[in-house]
Order: structure tokens, then sequence, then C-alpha cells
């Protein structure tokens, strides 16, 4: 299998991190939402996901500017599509084990709440594939559906491992605590997992782009 060049990750940081850091998310929650656009069962249009990597703190100088920004976006779609393709589920911290204190702000953790918003600015996308899953092939929602929300309960822990911990030792879940290093070493395979769900969904939807209608929720 041929090496994927991490060079749009370099990218990302540059357009992020420096030139626009004042009205774009961090790079790597930029790259979290791109992955999550990606593994959907049907990829957005640009004019729908493009906006979600501003924060809207700051204002770009010109027309320009946007349309390098949308540029660099939309390559580092097409490189995160081709990892996709090629199963490299590649993030943050993805060799490293997590610190001993950990904060919420750890770089795989910023990935992590990029590709939950990410997602969950596609709900209603995730929602008419539940339905046509149900009218077609009832049988298999509820596995799909319960390996996604271990998916998502996965993401969700470690895009804030403090306030997971601290939950979890507040209800008694000393699985969590005790393995959270153990379950981390496993996101990879929970990544793989929701890829693999998108494709099974996406056979259900031959043309959701005709369907497929924004939310409005904002980050």
């Amino acid at each position: 299998m041929a090496q994927i060049s991490n060079d749009f990750r370099a990218q990302l940081v540059a357009l992020c991190d420096d030139q626009f850091a004042s009205v774009l998310h961090d790079s790597d929650f930029v790259s979290g939402v791109i992955f999550a656009v990606c593994a959907a069962p049907e990829i957005p249009m640009p004019d729908i996901w493009l906006s979600w990597a501003f924060n809207q703190h700051g204002q770009l100088a010109s027309e320009e500017e946007a349309n390098n920004i949308a540029d660099a976006l939309m390559i580092a779609l097409q490189e995160q599509l081709r990892e996709i393709s090629a199963e490299t589920f590649d993030y943050p911290m993805k060799s490293e084990a997590l610190p001993k204190q950990p904060s919420k702000e750890l770089p795989v953790s910023r990935w992590l709440k990029g590709l939950v918003f990410g997602h969950s600015q596609l709900e209603q996308l995730w929602e008419s594939c539940w339905q046509q899953v149900a009218s077609q092939q009832s049988d298999k929602l509820p596995k799909l559906q319960t390996n996604l929300k271990h998916c998502l309960m996965m993401f969700t822990t470690f895009a804030n491992v403090p306030l997971a911990l601290e939950q979890a030792k507040r209800v008694g879940n000393t699985k969590l605590v005790e393995n959270i290093d153990t379950i981390f070493k496993s996101l990879p395979s929970a990544l793989k997992t929701y890829v693999d769900i998108a494709g099974e969904l996406a056979q259900f939807l031959p043309d959701q782009f005709e369907t497929f209608v924004q939310p409005t929720s904002e980050h």
C-alpha cells in the first residue's frame, strides 16, 4: 500500500493556526471536522460544510482570502478521503499514550471535538439513513445504532478526558477509570467502525444530495 502524505495536516496548521488564526478554528479541530465530513454516509456539498471551519471571531479582508481558505480545505478533504479509502485513520497523538494528568486541550481532544461537532451538524443526514434502513432492512438497525452509539461515546470521552474521568468517578464507573489508557489505544478501531457504519448506510441513500437539508445549529 502506498504511503499517504501528511502534508495536508501541515498545511492546515499554517492555515488555521497561523495565517487565518483569527477566523478559523484550530487545525486539530478543523481536521476532525473534515474527517466527520469525509466519513459521512454522503459527503455534503462544500457550501454546507466549509463554514464549519470558521470560528466567527474575525473577518476576512477579501474574497480572495475566502477562496484561498476554501481551496486549502478542499485539498484537505481530498487527502482525508484518500486516507479513509486506504483505511488509514491518522489523528493527533495516535502513537502516543495519554498523559498521566490529561488536560481537556490535548491535540487528540481538539481533533475529536471537531469530529463530534461535524457529526452533530450532519445528524439530519444520519437520521435519514436510519429511516431508510428501518423501511428497507429493519433487522440491521439495532446493531448499527448500537455500534454507532459506542463510537460516539468513545469520541466524546476523549474529546474531554478530565470531564469523562470526573463523571465516571461520580457514578462509580471504575471500568473506565482503570482502563482509560487501554480504551484510548482502541480509538483507531472505533474510527474504522464509524467509517464502516457510514459505508453500510450509504447503500440506502442513492439520492441523498437531493434530500439533505443543512441543520441550523451553530458551534
